[in-house]
């Protein structure tokens, strides 16, 4: 056998192509049998065409292929894509010439092509040299692309450029070409986004498109990348501010605090999220309270937050002034911080009693401070009261508040008082206020925003805290269950405004400033709820939604959700995650400031009546039964004017045909229902309000809840005046 320094083998002898149809293709397989490193190419010459036009019939891969050492082997892959004799159909001999730039021997193979007539006799590749493109708002790029006719026939050709706006092409978005046999094109798409706030940084996907009416379409695909530009601007208004605010001749004793408004203009195009943090060696003088925490920025756009600065003022000194620090931190870094990265805000602190009024008024504060000593100390809370609730068997009542604590109080006839007292060694609560051991059930390390107790064990209350997680107390022995919970990928402080339980008391649902709904869970009763299963339904991810009140129906078919736009959701409890719908009425039609603050459900077993309250002072009630069904609209039965400010708690009475409202003047009136939960305009068309004269409130009433016995019902209310009251009513009423 002779020795060849190149070997090679053909994959088959016979080919055959269709014009106008998939590529044929054949392998060529070379062996180096040389002593040294060696490079092959690869030329098919077709018996009766020309060499020159060898390459625009096929194709070749490796077109150069990498030097392999003795014994090495190099695969070529030739793909024919279109007739090597225009207009011949029939068999056409091949001849396959192998060769080495370092070798004087070459080899040649003979294959036979057989060429069949097709449908489509024309051939288009449309190309983007750059599949990737860079571009900053109102810059523009030119984005290249290559035509081919691989054909051997004229081609017209349509190129179409789809996928990003047609008014960022600043000459059009479709090119008309004519491709001569065998040839290529070049043109390009000139593309210009526009301003910052009407092209966000992110990646646009594209097309270009190429058809005629001889060949098959073609398409490539690529991205345009618009680039961040911008930055935040940040300033105050005002920059100083002083402790109290206004002066006069009598001293300001209560005024502890002072606001400054943050105003971040976004003149980027990125989304951001702005929230704030408070540095400076004075900083930890005060407490800090920022609405929003977390701000959303929007394109263009100038937001506001609001933070507010609290601190224990002396009663006589000199004035003090203070110095803080406001950095902001943003939720996409890439253009760094805002400008300037940090304000300094000024503080101005004045005593409660200035020294010039001391000598004045020093018989007077003896005799205040010797009253003072002689008055015991208030038993209760030391700020905002956000949750009132009532345990299963009506003899207590847990509260919770911004000052960080849980109350629990015994139900005395028709007073509360305070039971028992803390394990805790705490004595100070979160705004710096001294805390009365009397009746203090648990001292949290962030504000008391909801609370609910556990169906099956009543001796159990989750309690929602402000910074996002939710601990469960034991009310008997004072003691935490369990660990706290907390959602691991949540990095901020997503307030909790809302739980409720399943009656199984295996599922617990919180409602979050975000917009989630988590879905907590735990084995089995008497066992500790973990974050491992934990489930989100994130409503508030396209939408600015944070989630004020829920409600379970009493067969936990429904789950309602509600909050600001005056949006309420209607979720599954068994699947949260799908067949989300929200409820559609001109009775819900809000903007931004426009909130429902609270929801209920008739406690009937088989019943979906619920009701709403907003900031407008108007309850509404729907029956939700039709609306459960895909593509059914949700019955709207009543709705009335029920105060003139905004109703911030609603509650059912056992029956169902008694509703009860609280609002933000201090009222709580009890409306009388009709059997189709009207309100009966002939018994109560203003409502009955369950407050006597001498016990009548004036503030903002947070949070109620109601319970009935022998005697009657019994509700029991909390608020902005720091105070828990028990109100007890007759059925009649």
């Amino acid at each position: 056998m002779e020795n060849r320094i190149i070997n090679a083998s053909l994959s088959t002898q016979n080919v055959t192509f269709k014009t106008g149809g998939q590529p044929a293709s054949f392998e060529v397989t070379v062996v180096n049998g040389s002593d040294e490193f060696a490079a092959f190419q690869l030329e098919v010459l077709a018996a009766g065409a020309s060499r020159s036009s060898g390459s625009l019939w096929y194709r070749l891969t490796p077109e150069v292929a990498a030097a392999k050492p003795p014994g090495g082997v190099t695969q070529f892959q030739i793909e024919i894509f279109d007739t090597p004799l225009p207009a011949f159909f029939g068999t056409i001999n091949l001849t396959v010439r192998i060769f080495s730039p370092q070798l004087r021997e070459e080899r040649k193979l003979l294959v036979r092509l057989m060429v069949e007539p097709g449908a489509t006799p024309g051939l288009l590749i449309v190309e983007l040299p750059i599949k990737r493109f860079q571009v900053y708002p109102r810059n523009s790029t030119e984005i290249p692309v290559r035509l081919r006719n691989l054909s051997r026939q004229s081609v017209e050709a349509v190129i179409r450029f789809e996928g990003i706006a047609a008014s960022w092409l600043l000459n059009g978005a479709e090119r008309r070409l004519r491709l001569d046999p065998s040839s290529q094109v070049e043109t390009k798409f000139e593309c210009q986004p526009p301003v910052t706030t009407q092209a966000p940084s992110q990646d646009y996907p594209f097309v270009v498109n190429a058809t005629s009416l001889d060949s098959l379409p073609t398409q490539a695909e690529g991205i345009l990348e618009v680039l961040p530009i911008g930055f935040m601007e940040f300033s105050v208004a005002p920059q100083k501010q002083v402790i109290p605010s206004s002066g006069g001749w009598l001293p300001d004793w209560k005024s502890t605090s002072a606001s400054f408004q943050l105003l971040f203009k976004n003149t980027s195009n990125l989304r951001q999220q702005v929230s704030v943090q408070i540095q400076g060696r004075q900083q930890r003088k005060f407490t800090y309270k920022v609405v929003p925490e977390n701000a959303d920025a929007g394109l263009g756009e100038t937001t506001k937050v609001l933070l507010t600065a609290s601190t224990k003022r002396p009663w006589i000194g000199f004035r003090k002034i203070f110095w803080l620090e406001v950095k902001p931190i943003l939720s996409d870094g890439r253009l760094g911080s805002t400008d300037p990265a940090t304000q300094t805000l000024e503080l101005q602190v004045f005593p409660k009693i200035p020294l010039w009024w001391l000598l004045l008024a020093i018989l007077a504060l003896l005799t205040a401070l010797i009253l003072w000593l002689l008055t015991p100390k208030q038993i209760g809370h030391t700020d905002i009261v956000n949750a009132v609730r009532f345990s299963g068997d009506s003899f207590s009542v847990v509260s919770g508040s911004d000052d960080c604590t849980m109350r629990l109080w015994s139900v005395n006839g028709d007073q509360l008082a305070p039971k028992g007292m803390a394990n805790s060694s705490v004595n100070t609560a979160c705004n710096g206020r001294s805390l009365n051991p009397k009746g203090l059930l648990a001292v949290t390390d962030k504000p008391v925003a909801t609370l609910a107790f556990v169906p099956k064990d009543q001796d159990i209350i989750a309690a929602g805290l402000a910074s996002g997680e939710i601990q469960l107390w034991n009310v008997r022995t004072r003691e935490q269950e369990g660990k706290t919970l907390k959602d691991r990928g949540d990095n901020t402080s997503d307030r909790v405004f809302a739980l409720v339980f399943t009656e199984d008391s295996r599922n617990l649902f919180s409602a979050h400033g975000s917009g989630k709904v988590r879905l907590w869970k735990r084995p089995g009763p008497g066992e500790q709820f973990t974050a491992e299963d934990l489930q989100i339904i994130d409503l508030g991810k396209q939408l600015k939604y944070p989630i004020r009140s829920l409600a379970l129906s009493q067969d936990e078919s429904i789950l309602v959700t509600a909050g600001n736009f005056k949006r309420v959701f209607l979720l599954n409890p068994s699947k949260p995650t799908v067949n989300q719908r929200q409820l559609i009425a001109p009775e819900l039609n809000g903007s931004d400031g426009d909130y429902v603050w609270s929801v209920a459900f008739a406690p009937a077993p088989r019943s979906h009546i619920l009701a709403t309250s907003d900031n407008k002072g108007y309850i509404a009630i729907w029956d939700l039964d039709k609306c459960r069904v895909v593509n059914k609209d949700c019955e709207f039965i009543d709705k009335w004017q029920a105060a003139q400010t905004d109703i911030y708690s609603i509650t059912f009475n056992s029956d169902g045909y008694k509703l009860i409202s609280a609002d933000g003047d201090g009222h709580i009136i009890a409306w009388s229902l009709t059997p189709e939960r009207k309100l009966d305009r002939e018994k109560s068309a203003k409502g009955k309000d369950i407050d006597s004269d001498s016990s009548k409130i004036t503030s903002k009433i947070n949070s109620i809840a109601e319970i009935e016995n022998n005697q009657g019902s019994m509700v029991v209310s909390g608020g902005d005046d720091f105070q828990v009251r028990l109100h007890p009513f007759q059925k009649s009423e």
